[in-house]
C-alpha cells in the first residue's frame, strides 16, 4: 500500500480528491521514483495531529528530521509584508515559545520567515505548497538550506511540484492542524492568512491574535478576528 499511495500521489500531483477517487476505483498507475523521504497515512511517523482533518494528506514528503513533529507544536502565521511592530512581536513570541514547542509555519516572506529564523536553533517545521526540492521564494535559499540540515520541511506535493496558487489553501489546512494553537501576528482583511484561520476554526483550534493600531491595514484582519471572538495576545513575556 505504501508504494501504491506514493505512485498515486506522484501521478495525481498530490491532489487529494483525485487520489481518493483513484483509491475508491482501484486505479492502477505507473511506478514512480521519488528522490526524497516520505511517510504515508497510517504509518508510524505520520503526524497524529493530521488525523483531525477530514482530508489528511495520503502522503507527506519531507526533508530533514520529521521526528520533531512528535513534539508539541504551535502554528504561527502572518502577512508577507508585516509592520515593524508585528515583526518585533513575532520575534519575542517565538523566543518565549521555542524551548517548549516546535514552531510550525509556511516559510513565506514576512512573518513565516521570522518565526522559522528565531526557532532555527530549537525546533521548527515548514509546510510547503510545492515540492520539498523547490525553493520559493528564491530569496529563501539560505533558510531552506538550514531547515534541510537541522529542522524539517514537509509537503503533500511530490518533488518538482511548482508553487501554484491553489496549492496554498491546501497547505494552510496542514499548518492549522499541526499546531495546538494558532497565533496570527498580522493579516489583512482578505489574505491567505485568513484561509489558515478558517481551517483552524473548523478544527476548533485556539486562535490568538496580535492587536494592531486601527490605521494599520496589515493588521486589520487580526483586529476583525478579535472582534469576532478570537483571543487577544496581551503579553509577549508569558504566553
Amino acid at each position: 500500500m505504501r508504494n501504491h499511495l506514493k505512485n498515486l500521489s506522484v501521478h495525481y500531483q498530490g491532489d487529494y480528491n483525485k487520489i481518493k477517487w483513484a483509491l475508491e476505483h482501484k486505479v492502477d498507475v505507473p511506478n514512480y521514483e521519488v528522490m526524497c523521504d516520505y511517510v504515508c497515512v497510517g504509518e508510524k511517523y505520520y503526524p497524529k495531529a493530521l488525523y483531525e482533518l477530514t482530508n489528511p494528506p495520503f502522503v507527506l514528503y519531507f526533508r530533514g528530521n520529521i521526528d520533531i513533529l512528535n513534539k508539541n507544536c504551535i502554528s504561527i502565521v502572518g502577512s508577507r509584508e508585516p509592520s515593524i511592530y508585528a515583526i518585533k512581536c513575532t520575534k519575542k513570541l517565538v523566543e518565549n515559545l521555542r524551548e517548549d514547542y516546535c514552531i510550525v509555519s509556511g516559510i513565506a516572506r514576512g512573518i513565516d520567515r521570522v518565526a522559522h529564523e528565531v526557532a532555527l536553533d530549537f525546533s521548527t517545521v515548514a509546510v510547503l505548497g510545492f515540492g520539498v526540492d523547490v525553493i520559493y521564494p528564491k530569496g529563501n535559499q539560505d533558510i531552506f538550506n538550514r531547515m534541510y540540515h537541522s529542522q524539517c520541511v514537509i509537503s503533500e506535493y511530490p518533488p518538482g511540484t511548482k508553487p501554484l496558487q491553489h496549492h496554498f489553501p491546501n497547505r494552510n489546512r496542514i499548518i492549522a492542524a499541526l499546531g495546538q494553537s494558532l497565533y496570527v501576528m498580522s493579516a489583512k482583511l482578505r489574505s491567505g492568512t485568513m484561509h489558515t484561520v478558517n481551517a483552524a476554526l473548523r478544527l476548533n483550534k485556539h486562535i490568538i491574535c496580535l492587536p494592531h493600531p486601527i490605521d494599520d491595514e496589515s493588521g486589520a484582519g487580526c483586529n476583525q478576528l478579535i472582534l469576532e471572538g478570537a483571543d487577544i495576545l496581551t503579553s509577549l513575556d508569558k504566553v
